[in-house]
């Protein structure tokens, strides 16, 4: 937990460094959205956890920018009916519920862009943290008897997410976006369960994001006004 809050700090105050560099064309970003699981225990996505959403894009380019981003929140699945098929004297769990939490960068690429809307893809690259626990909230990771004999993972992992989404900015330079994708984390633990799946493949996270933009250099004229006070 500490060492999340370090990272989280030290993220929001690269956040401020870089606006400060591109004022004119930067936006900060809050949000809110859902997060849904696909994996061995479940094979679609149904049940949706809450997920808050931080960023700063630099909009300084017609076709591609960059995006730096933060994402707190959490998933969960359960299926009571679940058996690995090819050991049914295994044990897997059937429920998991897990936090979430990863910093990465986007490269949005304009499909299209106007004075007051685009359209973008977001291929990425980020860290994700996870630690998927029981229904009385006791992680996995040492309850060795819900996997294969000498299995063990560690609680995090590289993630390529890709996006699509669209941005609608007003004459004051606010605006709201709606975003949507995969977020693709290269492991097939967040659910706890890998060698007992009974399908092939990691699992996979599907995320719906609403957003806030906020013009960097309304921010910092507000923040000196105040000052001046």
């Amino acid at each position: 937990m500490r060492t999340l809050f370090s990272l989280l700090l030290l993220f929001l105050f690269s956040f401020y460094a870089l606006a400060q560099g591109y004022s004119n064309n930067a936006f900060l970003n809050i949000g809110l959205g859902g997060t849904s699981y696909k994996g061995d225990l479940v094979n679609q996505y149904e049940s949706w956890g809450t997920t808050f959403n931080a960023g700063l894009l630099l909009n300084n380019k017609k076709r591609i920018n960059g995006y730096f981003h933060l994402m707190v929140g959490s998933v969960s699945g359960d299926n009571p009916n679940y058996v690995y098929q090819q050991n049914l004297s295994a044990t897997p769990n059937t429920y998991f519920k897990t936090s979430l939490f990863s910093l990465g960068y986007e490269i949005r690429i304009n499909i299209m862009k106007k004075d007051f809307f685009n359209i973008y893809i977001s291929p990425g690259i980020g860290f994700l943290r996870y630690n998927p626990k029981d229904a009385n909230n006791v992680s996995y990771a040492q309850q060795f008897s819900t996997r294969a004999p000498n299995e063990t993972y560690g609680n995090g992992c590289v993630m390529l997410p890709v996006k699509i989404g669209a941005n609608y900015f007003i004459k004051s330079g606010y605006g709201i976006g709606i975003d949507m994708g995969f977020l693709n984390p290269m492991t097939d633990y967040i659910d706890n369960i890998s060698q007992w799946g009974n399908k092939s493949g990691k699992d996979n996270l599907l995320q719906i994001n609403l957003m806030l933009y906020v013009p960097v250099n309304i921010y910092l004229k507000n923040r000196e006004q105040k000052k001046a006070r």
